[in-house]
């Protein structure tokens, strides 16, 4: 990842059977490549299911948007994304193993236009991931043993990427949730039960190419 505070992850060792932390920067698909390897000489199997939450946003006027900038957010947001399921994808595939399952995590940001602030690129990523991830299910579902792809949009949630782009203006988050029906952000935690249901094959098994909107019906108007 880029991005990355392991401070705010808040995950206790105990509360898993066990937890290793990788990084690496997801816009390079050598070292997703890489990344993967680790993950299985670590575990010593192939992981079944995958949630990619890695991404960032920037803003800035489309006229004034720099050319690296807009390189760089495609490149972790939407290019992760593909870099990230290819390489948990392909053992699967080579080795017939069952029950794959990968949630992305997309945006409203894919299916509105956000206001007032100026984020195209940021916008554009995020419908990128939304259909990369009906593509893959497509593809993937056609498989002997299938592998289920499907998408996760947040509205405005309290995360270290809103808190980073609302701390120069705090008249933004006040007109956020002026929109929002619910009337607040949402907490990181409300999103972890669709996140859930997405990735159990128990509860979702019929589920693939979707993508569950989670907005505090900010997308209604």
């Amino acid at each position: 990842m880029v991005r990355f505070c392991v401070e705010e992850a808040n995950i206790k060792e105990e509360d898993v059977p066990k937890m290793e932390c990788f990084t690496c920067n997801i816009g390079d698909a050598g070292e997703v490549e890489t990344l993967f390897g680790e993950i299985y000489n670590v575990f010593q199997r192939y992981p079944l299911h995958m949630v990619n939450c890695a991404g960032y946003c920037e803003n800035f006027a489309a006229v004034d948007y720099p050319a690296q900038n807009a390189h760089d957010l495609m490149g972790v947001n939407l290019l992760g994304a593909f870099y990230l399921s290819q390489c948990f994808a392909k053992p699967l595939i080579e080795h017939n193993i069952s029950g794959g399952s990968i949630v992305l995590i997309a945006s409203m940001s894919g299916k509105i236009v956000n206001t007032p602030q100026n984020q195209c690129i940021y916008n554009a990523s995020k419908a990128g991931v939304i259909h990369l991830a009906k593509s893959l299910a497509a593809e993937w579902g056609a498989l002997m043993h299938p592998i289920r792809v499907n998408t996760l949009s947040p509205g405005y949630t309290a995360t270290p990427l809103t808190r980073n782009v609302v701390s120069g203006d705090a008249s933004l988050a006040a007109e956020w949730t002026r929109r929002v029906p619910l009337g607040r952000m949402a907490h990181p935690r409300e999103m972890a039960g669709a996140v859930l249901f997405l990735l159990a094959n128990d509860a979702s098994s019929y589920t693939t190419g979707e993508d569950v909107l989670v907005d505090g019906g900010y997308s209604v108007w």
